[in-house]
């Protein structure tokens, strides 16, 4: 197993954010990186390293997305000049999640979730 580097996923988050001051989300990029490490196999090692990185900044992203979706966006009105900060799209912040976990599957465990079988007698 490796460690999945809160300051990596942070990098990352940065690129797909496009937010110049991320230390604000190092917290929820740690919460990430932590889920992200403890769902990934025994057996991975370095070459796991950078998808297991990316969907932990991609799934920081979508947790942002969705916050910031919830709140709604912020305006600025001066005369007859309106500037409007938009959300983002969860939508395609959940398509960028889902797309990283999917690159980082063979890394991950299934999580128990389901299982789909036969019983034989």
């Amino acid at each position: 197993m490796i460690e999945i580097r809160t300051d990596d996923v942070l990098a990352r988050f940065a690129a797909l954010s496009g937010q110049e001051d991320v230390e604000t989300y190092r917290t929820l990029c740690g919460d990430a990186a932590g889920e992200i490490g403890r769902a990934q196999r025994d057996s991975c090692g370095e070459d796991g390293r950078p998808a297991l990185t990316a969907a932990a900044a991609a799934l920081a992203f979508y947790r942002c997305t969705l916050a910031r979706a919830g709140v709604g966006a912020g305006s600025f009105a001066a005369g007859d000049v309106k500037i409007t900060e938009q959300a983002g799209s969860p939508s395609s912040a959940k398509a960028l999640w889902n797309g990283a976990a999917a690159a980082a599957a063979p890394f991950l465990t299934d999580g128990g979730c389901f299982l789909f079988g036969r019983i034989r007698p």
